[in-house]
């Protein structure tokens, strides 16, 4: 009994310290998992602030740089709309430049227009006041003669002349007459005879081939390509040819003529010349080129454009 006693008391120590040791290994193990808890919530907490912080930041430059692309978009609009504006100023300032220069031109041709006509209006001024020079003379002579005429029958009324005198006198006045109609009338002839002319020329270019020089017999033209390096294609280009504004002679070149730099090539109307590519071309559909008062010779390119003009002026009067 007494051993059954202590096996029971042993028994009752071993399971009191039992809990004893399970009730301390408890409490280490709460206060491992509480410091475990507290320290992962920290961490929690620290990493979930740092998340927010960071989506925070992202989110302020992803607005930022929407409102860069906003903005960069609205001034690519403002900037295409003044590209557009710009350049519709520079098509229309360009449209204005080449109005002007045609205007320049066209004022250029008729201020030469208004000076040939000016110079032939002023000889023509000259003349006038030279056959009124010569008829005042014709005059003033004719009234000399009136006056000798009434001097001497003056005299003759007067009884200051006997007859010997008389007819000296009468004899004077006609060989003095006589003498002034004949310079009268070699001066009438000399001024009715006179003649006079004046020619005047007018050239255009645009671009490196000019009409440099045209026949007054109608005989040939001649081109010329004022550029040093550059050579001109001028393939089936043509040449117009305007007489008086009644005639027209159109010529053609060859499809592959080419104008060297710095070169001259001569059109010849047929039987006048040699035909020479690349030098010299003859124009066997006319014999002439034609002559007039008024000759306009005018260069066009394939596309129907005047590239180089030649005009011909000249005034006479007989």
């Amino acid at each position: 009994m007494a051993a059954r006693d202590t096996t029971q008391e042993n028994r009752e120590f071993f399971r009191n310290e039992l809990a004893s040791a399970m009730r301390e290994i408890r409490e280490d193990y709460e206060r491992i998992n509480s410091r475990n808890r507290t320290d992962i919530e920290s961490w929690y907490k620290l990493k979930v602030q740092e998340i927010q912080t960071q989506s925070a930041r992202q989110s302020m430059e992803h607005n930022y740089a929407k409102e860069e692309i906003k903005r960069l978009r609205t001034q690519l609009g403002d900037l295409r709309g003044k590209l557009a504006d710009l350049e519709g100023k520079n098509s229309l300032l360009e449209k204005q430049a080449e109005e002007l220069a045609y205007q320049l031109e066209d004022d250029q041709r008729s201020y030469d227009s208004a000076l040939n006509d000016r110079d032939t209006q002023t000889r023509r001024m000259r003349d006038e006041c030279q056959a009124l020079m010569v008829e005042l003379q014709m005059l003033l002579d004719t009234k000399q003669t009136l006056d000798a005429e009434i001097a001497i029958y003056r005299r003759m009324l007067e009884g200051e002349e006997d007859r010997a005198g008389l007819k000296q006198l009468v004899e004077q006045v006609v060989r003095t007459h006589q003498i002034k109609q004949s310079d009268e009338s070699e001066s009438t002839r000399t001024l009715r005879g006179e003649k006079s002319s004046r020619q005047s020329y007018q050239r255009f270019a645009k671009g490196n081939v000019s009409i440099l020089e045209t026949s007054s017999e109608g005989k040939y033209i001649v081109l010329e390509n004022t550029h040093r390096s550059k050579e001109e294609p001028i393939g089936e280009w043509k040449l117009r040819r305007r007489i008086d504004g009644r005639r027209e002679i159109v010529y053609t070149f060859p499809r592959d003529f080419v104008l060297r730099p710095g070169k001259t090539v001569k059109i010849w109307a047929n039987g006048h010349g040699i035909h020479s590519p690349p030098d010299q071309l003859v124009y066997e559909g006319e014999d002439t080129f034609g002559v007039g008062y008024n000759v306009q010779t005018i260069l066009y390119n394939r596309e129907n454009e005047e590239r180089a003009s030649l005009i011909q002026r000249s005034s006479g009067r007989q």
